[in-house]
C-alpha cells in the first residue's frame, strides 16, 4: 500500500505543478463563452449566440448583420485574429494537460487489476464533464467558457485535482477486492502482484511527471504572451465597440488590473 499511496501522491503533485506554473501575469476575464471554428467565431451567453463573426469580415449581433466600411472591417478582422491567435492554443494546452493525467490514471489502474473498476469510469466521467464545462475541443472547433484566465490554475489544482484524487481513491476498494479474489482462487501470488503494482505505478508516475513538467514549462512561457495578447485584444475590442456601440452589451475581454 505504501507504493500505492506514494504513486497517487506523485500523480496529484505532477498534475498540480502543471497548472501552478501557468498562472497568468495579469487579471484577465472572459465575460462570455467563445466557440471558434475555421470560418466562424461565436460569442455565446447562456447557450445562445449573441455575436457572430463570419470569415473574419462579417459581423452579426443578435442575428442582425452589421454593415461596416472597409476601414471598420479591418478593425473587425484584427479583433477576430486576436481571438484566433490566443484562445485555441489556450484550450489545447489546458485539455492536453488533463487528458494526459486521465490517461495516466487509467494506465495505472489497468496495471493493478485485470479490469477497470466501474467506480473509476464513473468518477473520470465527472472529471471530463467538469473539464468540458470550461474547455472543450473537437475536430473542427474550440470552446472556452466565461472565466477568469488568471485563475485557471485554481480550476485545475482545486476542482480537477480533487476529482481525480477521488477517482483514484474510489477505485482502491474494487482493486483490492479483485486482488483478494485472485489470491483466493490461486490465480497468482498476491504479494508478487502488489509489488508489481507498486513498481508499475512508480515508473508511470515518473514518466507522467516528466511529461507534465515539460508541459508546465510551455505554459509558463506562454503566460506573459497571453497577457500581452489579451490586453491588445481588449484595446481592439474597445475600438470596435466605438464603431458598433451595441457590441458593448457583450463585452468579451475584461482587464481587471
Amino acid at each position: 500500500m505504501a507504493f500505492l499511496s506514494r504513486s497517487i501522491l506523485a500523480l496529484s503533485i505532477a498534475l498540480s505543478s502543471l497548472h501552478l506554473s501557468a498562472q497568468a501575469q495579469c487579471e484577465v476575464e472572459l465575460g462570455h463563452g467563445l466557440i471558434i471554428t475555421d470560418d466562424i467565431i461565436r460569442i455565446v451567453d447562456k447557450g445562445q449566440t449573441r455575436v457572430q463573426i463570419n470569415n473574419d469580415n462579417q459581423l452579426f449581433i443578435r442575428g442582425y448583420w452589421i454593415d461596416l466600411s472597409n476601414e471598420e472591417s479591418l478593425v473587425l478582422a484584427q479583433f477576430s485574429a486576436g481571438i484566433r491567435d490566443t484562445v485555441p492554443e489556450l484550450v489545447e494546452l489546458a485539455t492536453d494537460g488533463v487528458n494526459l493525467g486521465l490517461s495516466a490514471i487509467e494506465q495505472v489502474v489497468e496495471g493493478m487489476s485485470d479490469k477497470e473498476p466501474e467506480v473509476l469510469k464513473t468518477q473520470l466521467q465527472y472529471v471530463e464533464r467538469a473539464l468540458m464545462d470550461k474547455f472543450k475541443r473537437g475536430d473542427d472547433f474550440f470552446f472556452i467558457a466565461p472565466q477568469s484566465l488568471s485563475k485557471i490554475d485554481d480550476f485545475f489544482t482545486e476542482e480537477i485535482s480533487k476529482k481525480i484524487h477521488s477517482a483514484v481513491h474510489g477505485s482502491l476498494g474494487a482493486i483490492l477486492v479483485s486482488l483478494g479474489d485472485a489470491f483466493k482462487s490461486r490465480e497468482g501470488n498476491i504479494e508478487d502482484r502488489i509489488n508489481d503494482m507498486g513498481l508499475r505505478m512508480d515508473i508511470i508516475s515518473k514518466e507522467i511527471d516528466k511529461s507534465l513538467q515539460k508541459k508546465a514549462h510551455q505554459l509558463d512561457l506562454k503566460a506573459s504572451e497571453y497577457c500581452e495578447c489579451l490586453n491588445s485584444l481588449d484595446v481592439t475590442e474597445s475600438r470596435l465597440q466605438m464603431i458598433v456601440p451595441s457590441l458593448a452589451d457583450f463585452d468579451l475581454v475584461q482587464i481587471k488590473s
